[in-house]
């Protein structure tokens, strides 16, 4: 439960950091890696992931939270969109299913076998 609260409080933040984008749709992933792997995995979801998620059209911005506690790294990634349409031209019908990257296998935990979608109700 904790998770979850925490993680509502970065979408909460998010959502507010990108007031000038007026995004409708807050999609979120979220990751757990060994922490003496973060900085690598870190650097490989910018390249590999973020990168790619920028250059998708109808993308209104992308933000990675990292958060080091014991011997692990989780991250956090939200990106935003105008609606579920844009999400769906580029993941497919099915929005919730994970997309992993070519190496996630072996840097994360346990790959998440879905992520969010929360619809922006507050963007002052």
């Amino acid at each position: 439960m904790r998770r979850i609260g925490v993680a509502l409080l970065l979408l909460m933040v998010a959502v507010s950091l990108h007031a000038d984008k007026r995004a409708a749709v807050a999609r979120m992933w979220r990751g757990r890696v060994p922490r003496a792997r973060g900085d690598e995995y870190q650097k490989y979801l910018n390249d590999a992931g973020i990168t790619k998620l920028r250059a998708i059209k109808d993308n209104l911005g992308v933000q990675m939270f990292r958060r080091d506690h014991g011997d692990e790294s989780e991250f956090i990634v939200i990106s935003y969109w105008p609606n579920r349409d844009a999400i769906h031209a580029y993941a497919g019908a099915d929005i919730e299913k994970v997309h992993e990257l070519p190496r996630d296998r072996e840097f994360l935990i346990e790959p998440p076998g879905t992520l969010h979608h929360y619809d922006v109700v507050i963007d002052r």
